[in-house]
Formats: structure tokens, C-alpha cells, sequence
């Protein structure tokens, strides 16, 4: 039974119980254009910006909320046999399903439609930790107590193989970043890592304070459900000092049962009093319990937000040019043109210049809005005829945050260009 996960008394050589119950102007270049556009190949929705969570017995549903907290589904995907590790892409969400002859890995559409549990079978037994990258899966496969291999298939559910990384690792939890998979090493007392081809396998990479449940990566830390205290530890993701108590989480029983982070965002789960809660990047502002009205949540993932604001737009018209002033809440790629799809890098008819900018971070940058082609002659006629140019251009403002679960989005601004005439 996958339901309530109680504390259970363990030894001090580190026996677990059962972990189951537990801004720089850039113009494009060719060759950045051309990576840019790859990225906007997937078409534009709104299905960006949720934390998801698996929902053990009783339950057994993928629940998902938007990462404000707003909007909870605690049955996003329902009928799931003992749904463990979750994990998403821009695409899909994938799950850990059920123990025995009747393990799987499932997949989804992101807005909770196709879904197919039985995506991968073949090699997969008592799946508990879950990672993707843009061209992988990665589950564990829970052998024993706290022991497990760390299984693969291509990002198609191809290939798979169970053994794919053949050394005992503690189950409750699997990272991954572009360069390597991440695992903790036997009894939760390191976080170990391969590369994503798994060579190079380090079990005890990084000593850690013992760890619960829940791992995570970013571009600067890696995040632990940790034991002791009842907290999310942080350690550097290339190795350092850990900090066992980074954030607390207001858990009972041990430490959260998953751990999920964004650019923004940590989040973390309680089993034990049912909730989601959530701090900054940074660990400030704790607050324990974010989303309620959850049933048994355990293992977490969470997709970066992909909101764009536009704060203002600025009007040159001696050059008959705009300025829009917009923000994102964390890095990805923005790119600025005319058409609601991605740009087109033979397109000859284009009205405004593209552009596009690298964002490193969440920021606020400007946008310049600038005349070609048909805008542009018309502006010189109205001016050359009135003295004055004035004219109406619908651009589109494309942003796809950085990371496997980043999902584009596009918003359309209406700016007016004008232009006036030298006085004679």
C-alpha cells in the first residue's frame, strides 16, 4: 500500500525505512538565429507555469497547480496505479507507475489529454525517481529497502534498459541537468551523478546530511528533501559545502517527500500533513502550505514560468521608431517579429526588424520596434505628403525560458509608429 507514509524509526548507520512510504542588445547572428528559431519550432500554448505532484494511495492522480499557488487540480490525471516520480518537458509529463509485473512508465500532454500509461514497459520494475532531457528518460528501479539501478530510454520511450546505470542507488529521488544525471548514492548519505550516457559514475560525489526524498537541479544547486530537520538542503551543483537546513519546510515526520525547483521557485511536499509549499530561489519567504486540499503528494516536478509583462512602449519619432519595455521572470531566449509563429529566416515581406536578446536571468529589457519594408515606405510617404508619419504595427514577442520544461509563449502588442518631418 502506497497511502500515508509514517515516520518509522531507523538506525544512526543510516537505514532508511522503506522509501516508498516516505542585458547586453544583441542582433541575431545567423547561427544564433537559426538556434532561436529550433527553440520556437514548438508551437505556442499556455500549458507553462504549473507545479505537478504524484498522489499515492489514496489518491493515485497526477495533481498540478499553477506555481502561484492559484488553480489546483489535485486529479490533473486520474486512475494511476501507484503514481511515484513525476517529471516534464515542453511537451509532456511522464510518471513513474506501479511495482511488479504491472510497472510503466506513463506520459501525457501537458494540458492532461493522451494520456498512456503504459508509454514504457519493457525494463521497468518498481519505478520510483524520474528525470527527462530534451533527448532522454531516466526512472530508478527500486530493488530493494533503499536500494535501485537507474533505468534509460530515448526521449520516444526507445531503447529502454533497465540497467542502464548498474550500481545501488537510494530510490527516492533523480535529477538531471544538460551534462549529467543525478542520483543519491546508498542510504541517502550522498548525491551521486553520471553523465547522461552513463559513464563516469561517482555514487558519493557530493556528501550530504541524510536525505528523505525529493532531488532537483538547477544551473547552480542541487536540492535534497533532507531528513534530520525537516527541511530542503542546497549544495553546489559542481560540489561544495552542503546546507543540510537551507530552507524550512514546516514537514512532520522527516523531510519532504519530494522537492522541485524553477527559476522563480522551491517547492516541496508534506505527506504527513497533506500540502504543497513553496519558497523564493533564494529560500526567503517559506510558506508551508502553498497549495492544500492535496490527498498523499510525494514525489514533485515544476515548469519555469513563461510570462511575458510589458511594462511601457516608447515613442521616437524623430526616427519613427518604438521602444517596448517588457520583463520575463527568468532566462530563455526572446525573440521580437511580425508573425505569430516562429520567425522565418527567408521571410522578405517582414514590416519591422527582428530581433532577438539572450536573457540570463529574470529581468526587465527593451525591445526595439523598427521599420522595414512596407512600414518603413509608408512612414516616408505620409511624411514626404503631411509632414507626419502614422502607422499601425502588430508585433510578437516570442519567449521560451531556458530548460527541458520550458514551454514557448507568444504575446502580441499593438504599437503605433510615428514619424515627423523636418520643419522646414
Amino acid at each position: 500500500m502506497f497511502g500515508h507514509r509514517p515516520r518509522l524509526a531507523h538506525s544512526h548507520q543510516g537505514e532508511h525505512p522503506h522509501p516508498l512510504r516516505r542585458q547586453v542588445w544583441v542582433t541575431i547572428a545567423v547561427a544564433t538565429l537559426l538556434a532561436v528559431v529550433a527553440l520556437l519550432l514548438l508551437p505556442p500554448h499556455a500549458h507553462g507555469n504549473f507545479a505537478y505532484w504524484s498522489n499515492q494511495s489514496p489518491g493515485s492522480t497526477i495533481g498540478r497547480a499553477k506555481i502561484n499557488g492559484t488553480g489546483a487540480n489535485n486529479s490533473f490525471i486520474a486512475g494511476i496505479n501507484q503514481p511515484r516520480g513525476v517529471a516534464v518537458d515542453s511537451k509532456f509529463i511522464y510518471w513513474a507507475e506501479g511495482g511488479g509485473g504491472s510497472a510503466s512508465i506513463g506520459r501525457a500532454n501537458l494540458d492532461g489529454t493522451g494520456v498512456n500509461h503504459q508509454f514504457i514497459t519493457t525494463d521497468v520494475s518498481n519505478p520510483v525517481g524520474l528525470a527527462v532531457t530534451p533527448t532522454g528518460i531516466y526512472w530508478t528501479n527500486e530493488v530493494g529497502m533503499s536500494s535501485a539501478t537507474i533505468g534509460h530510454a530515448n526521449i520516444d520511450g526507445s531503447n529502454p534498459d533497465g540497467d542502464f546505470i548498474n550500481t545501488p542507488v537510494y530510490p527516492n529521488g533523480l535529477a538531471a541537468d544538460s551534462s549529467f544525471v543525478y542520483f543519491f548514492g546508498p542510504n541517502g548519505l550522498s548525491i551521486g551523478r553520471a553523465t547522461l550516457a552513463g559513464g563516469s559514475i561517482d555514487p558519493g560525489f557530493i556528501p550530504i546530511p541524510e536525505a528523505f526524498a525529493g532531488l532537483a537541479v538547477d544551473p547552480t544547486f542541487l536540492y535534497w528533501g533532507s531528513d534530520g530537520g525537516n527541511t530542503v538542503g542546497r549544495v553546489p551543483v559542481g560540489g561544495g559545502a552542503p546546507e543540510g537546513s537551507f530552507v524550512p519546510t514546516g514537514t512532520t515526520g522527516g523531510g519532504p517527500y519530494g522537492v522541485a525547483v524553477n527559476s522563480q521557485y522551491l517547492f516541496w511536499s508534506n505527506g504527513d500533513a497533506p500540502a504543497i509549499g513553496r519558497s523564493n530561489i533564494n529560500g526567503s519567504s517559506p510558506n508551508p502550505a502553498l497549495i492544500t486540499g492535496v490527498t498523499s503528494p510525494f514525489l514533485m516536478a515544476a515548469a519555469p514560468s513563461n510570462k511575458v509583462t510589458v511594462n511601457s512602449i516608447t515613442k521616437k519619432k524623430k526616427k519613427g521608431t518604438a521602444t517596448i519595455n517588457a520583463k520575463v521572470p527568468g532566462p530563455g531566449q526572446v525573440t521580437l517579429n511580425q508573425t505569430n509563429t516562429p520567425p522565418d529566416v527567408n521571410a522578405t515581406a517582414a514590416a519591422v526588424k527582428q530581433v532577438g536578446l539572450t536573457i540570463t536571468g529574470a529581468s526587465s529589457f527593451k525591445l526595439p520596434v523598427k521599420p522595414k519594408g512596407k512600414t518603413a515606405k509608408k512612414l516616408k510617404k505620409q511624411v514626404s505628403k503631411k509632414g507626419r508619419g502614422k502607422v499601425k504595427v502588430k508585433v510578437f514577442i516570442h519567449f521560451v525560458p531556458a530548460g527541458v520544461a520550458g514551454v514557448p509563449n507568444t504575446k502580441a502588442v499593438t504599437v503605433t509608429l510615428i514619424k515627423q518631418g523636418k520643419k522646414k
